[in-house]
């Protein structure tokens, strides 16, 4: 499937996407909040990457920093809306590079439940790298695998569901910029009749400057 059909089954379950989480028990938001607490502050600004509905930056919000998010997903954006928390919202085509911020302009970013649906993401950390100021905190989940770089398998919706190693994020922490702080594995069910699990990863960086 192309990307575009990404974008369009993320519209599909813009309003039930809170609840069908709930279900399969999906903590990835609370994980990455928790990994990244001790690096955050009151009136910070943190800048949710995919934000959807708003569940991944929501706690961030209650520990009084400011949420600012992008998304493709119109629908995502109008349940994301309706919670009032999010100081600006836009809507934008990630995978075009270019995203519509200043260098250097949020201390924080988060990207939860979004790099599973591509292949390369290079130009998410690109992006991140450029946008974070010095010592900035990026965190993120992805499925992770033991095996090849970057495998994929066909979810029953049609979409294709990557699984990304450690070693293929290793080299794009290091190209752009950043240290790993942190990282920790965790399982979500694969859907609400919670018969197989699916396993993911966490990862907390630090932007540090170029060599």
């Amino acid at each position: 499937m192309m990307k575009s059909d990404v974008f369009e089954a993320h519209d599909v379950s813009a309003k039930y996407y809170d609840s069908m989480s709930e279900l399969v028990e999906n903590r990835g938001h609370e994980v990455l909040f928790g990994l990244t607490y001790e690096y955050i502050g009151p009136e910070e600004m943190i800048l949710d990457i995919g934000i959807g509905t708003g569940l991944s930056s929501y706690l961030f919000h209650k520990a009084g920093l400011k949420v600012y998010g992008i998304d493709n997903s119109e629908e995502m954006l109008k349940a994301c809306k309706e919670k009032g928390f999010v100081k600006e919202i836009k809507t934008y085509d990630l995978i075009s590079g270019n995203w519509p911020y200043a260098d250097s302009q949020f201390d924080h970013a988060v990207c939860c439940g979004v790099f599973h649906f591509f292949q390369d993401l290079d130009i998410f950390f690109k992006e991140t790298s450029r946008l974070l100021k010095k010592d900035g905190t990026f965190s993120f989940t992805v499925i992770g695998t033991m095996d090849d770089e970057v495998s994929c398998v066909e979810d029953p919706s049609g979409l294709w569901i990557y699984h990304h190693s450690d070693g293929y994020i290793e080299r794009l922490v290091k190209f752009h910029g950043f240290l790993r702080l942190k990282s920790i594995s965790f399982y979500t069910y694969k859907d609400a009749g919670k018969k197989e699990k699916v396993l993911f990863k966490a990862f907390l960086l630090k932007k540090r400057l170029q060599e």
